[in-house]
């Protein structure tokens, strides 16, 4: 990937100590993924750790150098905050969450090639896995940013394997600045015509008026995630490239610090804000990673895409201030 030694370095610390965190802490009951992430503005490596152990009662301190509960040195959770690029550490010990269907502790640890991408008034984050790690994934996420907005089309190929892959290929090419969002989608429709066809949503945020416009077609998800509270949208029913409904525009408004999440079938829906406490002020990456590994279903595709608002400074509402 072009890391320097230097990082590299850095790369295998963060490893070595997430791992001996499972070994020490959780019987050895966890996991371990490498993830190669790239968009054209920067490249990166993710490391992301789960693991299903007790959890850690006390976070704060436990991020401290010295703090252990094992009669180490105690540095591991802070040799991975100064490691990293970014970061993130989740913790949820049995009890806290009653309908959660994980406990534990989670790790999210990126390191950059090159400098770090400049900030936009957004992060985004997703998960792509196919099905049984297949390397033909028939779900898509094709992201175009701008300086004051950003749009994307999250697509599910109907099926799995090569076949539901391929019926996507070229899909970003639907997406631009300039066509409206259900435009988008009928373009897409008229090129997955004689095959197995997708059902499909596409999304903008504008960071200028702060809204955000939705349309989709089929059994995806979408979830506004503001104020303490999930608003769940759903789309009518058909299957681009076969028989669909007309596309209906939604708009909602997009406070900064908002959450949206998109998703395939692959993500089950039987999961609220309580369900993970605390989990949706981190990192949109992390968020992704987390409930692509705790609460998708195994027997599909599986594609997330979070994005979250974020104030820049000076900037508000599109005007300098």
């Amino acid at each position: 990937m072009g890391f320097k030694d230097a990082v590299r370095e850095r790369i295998e610390l963060v490893c070595n100590e997430i791992i001996s965190n499972q070994l020490k802490y959780a019987g050895g009951h966890g996991l371990v993924q490498i993830w190669e992430y790239g968009n054209g503005e920067f490249s990166a490596l993710d490391l992301f750790a789960l693991d299903y152990g007790p959890g850690i009662s006390n976070l704060p301190d436990a991020m401290k150098d010295g703090y252990t509960t094992s009669g180490t040195m105690g540095k591991g959770l802070g040799t991975i905050q100064r490691m990293s690029a970014e970061y993130e550490v989740y913790t949820l010990p049995p009890g806290l969450s009653h309908d959660s269907p994980w406990h534990g502790t989670a790790v999210w640890s990126r390191f950059y090639v090159g400098n770090k991408p400049p900030s936009h008034p957004f992060q985004y984050g997703h998960h792509l896995r196919a099905y049984q790690d297949d390397v033909y994934n028939g779900d898509c996420i094709c992201v175009q940013p701008s300086i004051d907005s950003v749009k994307w089309l999250h697509a599910d190929g109907l099926g799995h394997g090569k076949e539901a892959a391929e019926g996507l290929v070229g899909a970003e090419k639907v997406l631009d600045s300039v066509t409206p969002l259900d435009g988008t989608l009928q373009t897409l429709s008229q090129r997955l015509r004689g095959g197995r066809g997708a059902v499909a949503m596409a999304c903008e945020i504008d960071f200028t008026a702060l809204i955000l416009r939705i349309c989709g077609v089929g059994d995806m998800s979408a979830f506004l995630i503001c104020n303490g509270e999930r608003k769940v949208l759903n789309f009518s029913p058909g299957v681009l490239g076969h028989e669909h409904r007309s596309f209906e525009m939604v708009e909602l408004p997009f406070p900064k610090q908002a959450l949206f999440i998109t998703a395939s079938d692959g993500l089950r829906r039987n999961w609220n804000l309580n369900t993970f406490p605390g989990l949706w002020r981190l990192h949109p990456q992390f968020i992704a990673l987390l409930l692509g590994n705790v609460v998708t279903r195994n027997n599909d595709d599986k594609s997330i895409f979070v994005i979250r608002a974020t104030p820049i400074k000076g900037v508000e509402n599109g005007k300098n201030r």
